[in-house]
């Protein structure tokens, strides 16, 4: 993997990164910057998994992450992981890339 990652962190009691919100949050990290784990990680991330068939978080007002990277053939590849996934799967150097910005 190489290239930038792109992860916003999205909804919350604040409603962070949706089209009415002011506040957003987000964060850009060169794939080349993580560690060969995080970039395992992050690859696990973005395999196919079975449809969830839209199950809604049991979290009320929960956060969720989308990751951005470009894929193989130049696409972007996208990917949502709720805040509890993001908690034991997504790296923490991602994470810790997130500021927040007023728009």
């Amino acid at each position: 993997m190489s290239g930038e990652l792109h992860i916003e962190r999205l909804g919350g009691l604040a409603g962070m990164g949706l089209p009415a919100s002011h506040l957003r949050s987000e964060g850009r990290l060169a794939a080349d910057a993580l560690s060969a784990a995080d970039r395992a990680a992050v690859d696990r991330l973005f395999a196919p998994r079975p449809a969830s068939r839209g199950a809604a978080s049991p979290v009320r007002d929960g956060l969720r992450y989308r990751i951005t990277r470009t894929s193989a053939t130049g696409a972007p590849d996208v990917v949502e992981v709720a805040e509890e996934v993001a908690a034991s799967q997504v790296p923490q150097a991602l994470l810790d890339s997130i500021r927040d910005t007023l728009r």
